[in-house]
């Protein structure tokens, strides 16, 4: 199976967009997969790499986080990081890692459904990211099974 980020980049060029990894939004900024506006060309305007998007006329549509290990200090950098990129839409990306993760983390845990343990999480997610980090960005929580489902439908070849 493909590389999450490499089905990211696959999907937004697929559905249009210029596609970047690695974008610096800030000096401690760094955002791992960003979708930009392609009326805006990135690739016309020779970005150094890693792009630095504060320096260049790009517009930034949908910014990803990856995160393969969840706990609220990393969430609420993510969210900081989206906000600094200012996307139309963030997207954290939960990788399933954090099932195993929260299954040797807690005993009462170690039985569920993926699918239970999911909705325990994705919830965890978005109370730390509204109720506490309060983003000034639109942030949309996705698992890696929901991304993948995702390309799957837009014909991405994983």
């Amino acid at each position: 199976m493909a590389d999450l980020v490499s089905i990211l980049l696959k999907l937004g060029s697929k559905l249009g967009f210029e596609v970047a990894t690695e974008v610096e939004a800030s000096k401690g900024a760094w955002i791992d997969v960003v979708w930009f506006d392609s009326r805006f060309k990135p690739s016309s305007l020779d970005l150094p790499k890693p792009s630095k998007t504060r320096r260049y006329p790009v517009l930034p549509v949908v910014g990803f986080e990856i995160e393969g290990s969840v706990d609220s200090k990393q969430i609420k950098g993510s969210v900081t990081n989206l906000d600094v990129l200012s996307p139309i839409m963030g997207i954290i990306v939960l990788r399933r890692s954090n099932l195993d993760i929260v299954r040797k983390k807690t005993e009462k845990y170690r039985h569920k459904s993926d699918d239970e343990l999911w909705k325990l999480i994705v919830n965890k997610v978005y109370r730390w990211v509204y109720a506490e980090a309060q983003p000034k960005t639109r942030i949309v929580i996705m698992t890696e099974n929901e991304v993948l489902k995702w390309a799957e439908k837009a014909d991405v070849n994983l």
